[in-house]
């Protein structure tokens, strides 16, 4: 990583040139900052003002709709109004109607007559307002009423025979002043229909209700509404004048407090300037050093490379020589795979071997027991039948002999039991093993419950194995201990987990017979006795048991001993 003042000199060398531009745009900005201000308001100023303009004439069109829409809807209403209540009852009283604003005795007027009328009246003593009903189909004697007179009304016929239930309208010139032209249609209704279609002088017969029969033109001049609005406009200008005041004011002071804060910004940035010249300075010097550096660099770099060349060839033959490695390792890679295939084939003579147990075991579990245990019932028979008839040394043999049978029996049944543990499936789980031992010291507890002995169970122990081969593990260690110790006063077995020689191992401990060191290779060998069978009854199978069931677990077990003072086995799994 680099540090930041490892800058090359020329990235560093137009540093005063920029600083002085930027100062000197400053300065220039400074002396104008009243200017460009006063012009920016000025502009901000004539922007709300168009604004505001445009805001008054959208209001004012607006108004003006809604006052036309307003205006020619009631109309509508009213000429509606009057041709049912009025006409159609006067019709069925005989009275008729007339369609002109000639006087014709005992008539009145038709509904599009007394609208127009009534429209004139309403506009009357406005200038520039005015309003016309006009038709496509007009009565004869209406004269220049219906007629379509310029493009507005022609565009607003079409679009409202397309769309009667909507209005028309547009703002444009009218004799020289802007104004609103507004228009909406008069639809037929069914008494308005017999109506025309009746009168011999309707230039159309055919008519339907719905149908657009004329339209309703309101002309609205715009300036009379702003002139309406002028002095709320009025109001609103003065306020802007106010706020320019204002402006002025707050402004002043603004620039005040801004040439105070440039003059202190200007020492700053003069006293920043000499602080950066003088870390100029210090940059040079350290570029210089670091100039030295990269020549020194170089120099090692050439060195380094003559070096990677050398090192190269040799690298080059020890890759020669890999290459040899791989061929024998291929070579060695054929004789594992032929190994292999011989291991493949002893482990089918093994297993035919197995069978072959299998078939040894089941015939010492069946055809050897029978004849034991004929020798032991025979020689019980001849003790009881003729105990009379044989002297003590011959009741003497034969008691050795049954003890002989019972014994062979009994190493019978560890044999069996040894080829079962060793061939059993291994199931392993995590199990609490402090919960296993004490309930195997239980058990021998019960068998004897006269002997008082002092047993130590770590609690808590966790063990990760085959419960039940870890079980005549545990009864074979503990069944020791409870054996070896039945001489001793003060008897005592301990069953823990501690490091030994380096390794974490569970142990079982007694302060009983013992065992000489020497003989330690003999432990756990099938019947191999250290102790006298008249001493300690046993058959010599239980530790070779023991044994191959930490072996199947891919663990280890050894013991220490001394003769008379106890003994200590360790085991891991």
């Amino acid at each position: 990583m680099t540090r930041d003042t490892d800058v090359p000199l020329q990235a560093l060398a137009p540093w005063e040139k920029y600083v002085g531009m930027i100062l000197g745009g400053l300065e220039k900005l400074h002396q104008q900052t009243i200017p460009i201000l006063t012009i920016l308001f000025g502009f901000c100023l004539l922007v709300i003002y168009f604004h505001i303009s445009q805001i008054k004439a959208q209001m004012v069109a607006v108004i003006a709709l809604r006052g036309a829409d307003t205006y020619t809807r009631e109309l509508g209403e009213m000429q509606e109004y009057y041709a049912i209540e009025v006409v159609q009852r006067l019709h069925a009283q005989g009275v008729k109607s007339s369609g002109t604003n000639q006087e014709t005795e005992g008539a009145i007027p038709l509904p599009a007559l007394l609208s127009w009328n009534l429209g004139g009246q309403l506009v009357s003593g406005k200038p520039g307002e005015r309003v016309r009903m006009l038709s496509a189909y007009p009565f004869p004697q209406a004269g220049d009423v219906a007629q379509l007179m310029d493009s507005f009304q022609r565009e607003a016929w079409e679009f409202l025979n397309q769309h009667p239930t909507q209005s028309f309208y547009r703002v444009e010139q009218v004799d020289g002043r802007q104004s609103l032209r507004f228009a909406t249609a008069g639809r037929m209704q069914q008494k308005c229909v017999n109506c025309h279609n009746e009168k011999t002088e309707s230039p159309k017969r055919d008519w339907q209700v719905g149908q657009v029969g004329g339209i309703v033109e309101f002309v609205y001049p715009l300036d009379s509404l702003e002139n309406m609005t002028g002095m709320n406009w009025d109001n609103s200008y003065r306020m802007m004048g106010t706020l320019v005041i204002l402006w002025l004011g707050g402004f002043g002071l603004v620039v005040l407090k801004l040439r105070r804060v440039s003059g202190e910004l200007e020492a700053k940035v003069k006293n920043r300037t000499h602080e950066l010249r003088e870390v100029n300075n210090h940059l040079k010097v350290e570029i210089h050093e670091r100039q030295l550096a990269e020549d020194t660099l170089r120099q090692a770099r050439d060195n380094l490379e003559k070096r990677v060349q050398e090192r190269t060839g040799k690298l080059a033959a020890s890759n020669a020589e890999l290459i040899r490695e791989v061929a024998e390792r291929k070579r060695a890679e054929d004789d594992i795979r032929k190994l292999n295939a011989q291991v493949v084939q002893r482990s089918a003579q093994l297993e035919a071997s197995n069978k072959e147990l299998e078939a040894f075991s089941y015939s010492v579990s069946h055809d050897l027991r029978a004849p034991l245990r004929g020798i032991d019932g025979f020689s019980q028979a001849v003790l009881e039948d003729y105990a009379d008839k044989l002297d003590d040394s011959g009741r003497g043999y034969l008691q050795r002999v049954r003890a002989a049978s019972q014994r062979m029996s009994k190493l019978i049944d560890a044999m069996l039991n040894l080829a079962r543990l060793t061939r059993a499936e291994i199931h392993t789980k995590t199990f609490d093993i402090s919960v296993l031992a004490m309930s195997i010291l239980e058990d021998f507890q019960k068998l004897e419950p006269e002997r008082k002995l002092k047993c130590v169970v770590a609690q808590n122990l966790l063990a990760t194995a085959d419960p039940q081969l870890i079980r005549a593990v545990l009864e074979n260690l503990l069944g020791n201990a409870w054996k070896f110790t039945g001489q001793q006063p003060n008897p005592c077995i301990e069953f823990g987990h501690a490091q030994y020689k380096g390794q974490a191992a569970f142990f079982v401990k007694d302060n009983g017979a013992g065992f000489d060191m020497a003989y330690a290779h003999k432990l756990f060998g099938t019947f191999q006795r250290l102790h006298a069978y008249t001493e300690y009854p046993g058959v010599g199978v239980g530790l070779a048991t023991v044994h191959r069931i930490i072996q199947r677990h891919g663990g280890q077990i050894w013991a220490d001993g001394v003769v008379d003072k106890g003994a200590a086995f360790h085991f891991t799994l």
